[in-house]
C-alpha cells in the first residue's frame, strides 16, 4: 500500500513537471509571435563593447574567437568561496554537472582544487577552481567536504589550462593564471557523460605538487591517469572518481536535463535569425524574457544557492 502511494506521488511529480515545461515553452513561443524585435543599429565592435559591459555586472566576459563566456579574475563571485553545499544545490538550479573536488594540505593550509563539467541551464561548460582554508583548528574537527573554502588571493592563483571535449569534438580551450578558470558555450546541450576535460595545473613547488598528487590518489586516480613534469600535473577528467551530490540522482537530474534540453531548443529557435551573440541575447530578452532571466541568474544562483 505504501509503495503504491509513493509510486503515485512520483508519477504525479513527473506529470506536473512535464506539464509545467510544456506550458512554459508554449507561453514563451506565444510571446515570440506577439512581440516585435527592437535591435539597436551598432557596429560589431560596438556590440562587443556593449556585451562585455552587460556581462561585467555578472562577473563574466565574452570570447568572440571561441564564442564562449568565461569568468573574470575580478568577478564578484570571488568573495563567496566554495564548498560541497554548493555542489549539492547545483542540480536544483538546473546545473547538472560532474563534480571532482581534490583535497590536500600545503603550507599549513587546507586546499581544495575542484573540476566541473556538464550542463549549466542553457550552456555547456567546464570549470577549475582553487580554494583554501587557513583555520587549522576548524579543519581538524570537520570533514573537508563539510567546509566552505575561500577563493585564493592573487598571489596563490595557479597556472591552469583546460580543454573541453564533447565526444571527440573540441568545444573550447582556456588558459591562464586564475582562481576560477571557466568556459561556457551558450545554446549547446550536453549530458555530463558526453564531456571530458584535459586539465593542466602548474603547482607552486614540488611540495605542493606532491600534496596535490596525494589528494588525486586519495580521490581514486591512478598513476596511469596522470602525467607529471616538474611541477605541472596533467589530468584527464572523464568519469568522476569521487561520490557525486545526492541531487545528481538519475531520476532528478533526468528531469532537469529534460527541461534544459527544451530550453536550449527554445533558445535556438528564438535566436536562429541572428549571428551576433549580442543580438541573440537581445532577441532572447525581448521574445523569451523568462528564459533570458534564467540565463542571467545562472552565475548568481551558482554561488548563492548555498545561502537560500
Amino acid at each position: 500500500m505504501e509503495l503504491g502511494y509513493a509510486f503515485l506521488l512520483l508519477l504525479s511529480y513527473v506529470l506536473l513537471t512535464l506539464l509545467g515545461i510544456w506550458f512554459y515553452e508554449r507561453r514563451e513561443t506565444q510571446k515570440q509571435r506577439k512581440q516585435p524585435l527592437k535591435l539597436p543599429i551598432l557596429t560589431d565592435r560596438e556590440k562587443r563593447l556593449k556585451l562585455n559591459e552587460l556581462l561585467s555586472v555578472s562577473g563574466f566576459a565574452y570570447d568572440g574567437g571561441q564564442d564562449i563566456f568565461y569568468s573574470r579574475m575580478d568577478s564578484w563571485q570571488r568573495k563567496f568561496g566554495y564548498g560541497r553545499i554548493y555542489d549539492e544545490a547545483a542540480a536544483t538550479m538546473n546545473m547538472v554537472i560532474d563534480c571532482e573536488p581534490i583535497y590536500f594540505d600545503y603550507d599549513n593550509k587546507k586546499w581544495m582544487i575542484e573540476f566541473w563539467k556538464g550542463q549549466y541551464g542553457i550552456t555547456t561548460g567546464a570549470e577549475v577552481g582553487v580554494y583554501y582554508l587557513a583555520d587549522k583548528a576548524l579543519t581538524e574537527i570537520l570533514s573537508p567536504s563539510t567546509l566552505v573554502y575561500r577563493c585564493v588571493e592573487d598571489e596563490d592563483t595557479l597556472r591552469i589550462q583546460m580543454v573541453l571535449w564533447k565526444e571527440g569534438r573540441n568545444l573550447f580551450f582556456r588558459r591562464g593564471y586564475h582562481w576560477w578558470l571557466t568556459g561556457f558555450s551558450l545554446g549547446e546541450f550536453s549530458h555530463p557523460k558526453e564531456l571530458s576535460m584535459d586539465i593542466e595545473i602548474t603547482l607552486k613547488d614540488e611540495v605542493m605538487r606532491d600534496a596535490f598528487l596525494m589528494g588525486l590518489h586519495k580521490a581514486g586516480y591512478t598513476n596511469e591517469e596522470l602525467n607529471v613534469k616538474e611541477n605541472t600535473v596533467w589530468i584527464h577528467f572523464d568519469k568522476p572518481h569521487t561520490a557525486q551530490p545526492a541531487t545528481r540522482a538519475r531520476f532528478f537530474s533526468g528531469i532537469k536535463q529534460m527541461e534544459n534540453k527544451r530550453n536550449v531548443k527554445l533558445y535556438q529557435k528564438t535566436t536562429q535569425d541572428y549571428t551576433n551573440v549580442y543580438d541573440k541575447l537581445l532577441a532572447l530578452q525581448q521574445r523569451a524574457p523568462g528564459l533570458y532571466k534564467k540565463w542571467e541568474q545562472l552565475g548568481k544562483s551558482r554561488f548563492l544557492s548555498g545561502e537560500q
